[in-house]
């Protein structure tokens, strides 16, 4: 028989609540996708961005976030990150979770991507009056959610995870606020750039919120000691012997 440490089970299903509430959200967000205040909410941000969008950082912006896109750099950062951290905790298990969380949300995004879409008229209010050229709208059908926002949140959030084990409230929360201000980072990007719109960004922090906080539920996973009677065992066997 074996005793399991009720704190950390508590911390475990309060993970797996919070992860089901952030899976219910986006679902909530991807059936409401051409709702009018979705609608209302995209355009308006769209607008403040193109009245704050200057040519002289456009470039530039455009080349970091093209270069911080590509699958590959992705993959590797992952795989790079969990070995180091499996490395220096001695576990494999950091690997298979940075790792399997970037993996599942890029398979997560892209079947959300082919699932979900955006109308025509919908997209089209994203105009107001410029004369954008429509088949950088017609882009913004399929994009719910965005698979750089749900890549970095995964990839930010469980090295974050992985780090915070066994440290003070302190780190943590330092850790969680420096993986955060990476993943508005790269959001703020990717709004400047018109890589995607509001709602597409707020989808891919929620999926990748929802996969760390499943990774987190596995890095936790509470300690099995063994009780007072499995304990006493070996110490009678000890006994017989000497007796």
């Amino acid at each position: 028989m074996m005793i399991i440490d009720t704190t950390r089970r508590r911390q475990r299903l309060a993970l797996v609540f919070l992860a089901a509430g952030l899976f219910g959200v986006l679902a909530f967000l991807a059936a409401e996708i051409n709702s009018w205040w979705m609608t209302a909410l995209d355009t308006s941000v769209w607008n403040w961005f193109d009245a704050h969008r200057t040519h002289k950082y456009q470039g530039d912006s455009d080349g970091i976030f093209a270069y911080i896109g590509q699958p590959i750099h992705v993959a590797i950062a992952g795989l790079v990150s969990g070995t180091l951290l499996a490395v220096k905790a001695r576990s494999i298990m950091r690997l298979v979770v940075v790792t399997g969380a970037v993996g599942a949300g890029a398979v997560i995004e892209q079947t959300l991507k082919h699932t979900v879409g955006r109308t025509p008229g919908n997209v089209a209010q994203l105009r107001n009056g410029s004369v954008l050229d429509w088949s950088i709208l017609e882009s913004y059908m399929h994009s719910f959610p965005s698979g750089h926002v749900t890549g970095a949140a995964t990839l930010f959030g469980t090295i974050a995870v992985c780090l915070g084990v066994k440290r003070n409230h302190a780190v943590k929360a330092a850790l969680s606020f420096a993986a955060s201000i990476g993943v508005v980072a790269v959001a703020w990007l990717a709004l400047y750039v018109r890589a995607h719109i509001f709602t597409d960004v707020i989808g891919g922090m929620v999926l990748g919120g929802a996969l760390v906080a499943l990774s987190a539920v596995v890095i936790i996973s509470p300690p099995r000691r063994p009780d007072r009677m499995s304990e006493e065992h070996p110490m009678r066997q000890s006994r017989s012997r000497t007796a």
